[in-house]
């Protein structure tokens, strides 16, 4: 007899602890957002997705909440290597309240965006500019069996 109220005590402490814990856990789940919910869902108004046998394509598609973006592009052969050159834009609203726009090129010499908010690398030095321009005046260096 002594057995079973030893082992109703225990089990009622152990429901007793679940049921605290499901509170707590309820109640931490009303003072902090899920972490899903903290972003909307924003609806695709417009997209249009187009790839042809050449291998051009083109998509583009707008959001409800007016981000945009689209791109234009091609498969192409550099060095007996095949890969993609692309061209596109995209726009969107930062979380300041400012639009924010891209526009860039992709292809053989790498991605190249531009926009308004994006850093610029500082001008060349003059001395170095100098330095440059002369070595581009002069001849190629002759070969002479090193290659270091």
């Amino acid at each position: 007899m002594l057995k079973l109220v030893v082992l109703l005590a225990v089990c009622s402490v152990i429901g007793a602890q679940k049921q605290q814990q499901q509170q707590l856990h309820q109640q931490q789940h009303q003072q902090q957002p899920n972490s899903l919910n903290r972003y909307k869902e924003i609806p695709i108004v417009n997209l249009e997705n187009v790839l042809e046998v050449d291998g051009k394509f083109r998509y583009s598609y707008e959001g409800g909440d007016g981000t945009r973006a689209a791109q234009d592009g091609q498969q192409i052969v550099v060095n007996n290597q095949v890969g993609t050159a692309s061209q596109g834009q995209y726009t969107y609203q930062g979380d300041d309240g400012k639009t924010y726009s891209v526009s860039y090129i992709a292809d053989e010499n790498g991605y190249r965006p531009i926009g308004d908010h994006l850093p610029t690398p500082p001008p060349v030095p003059p001395p170095i500019a100098r330095a440059l321009a002369h070595l581009a005046t002069l001849p190629p260096p002759k070969e002479n069996g090193r290659k270091f």
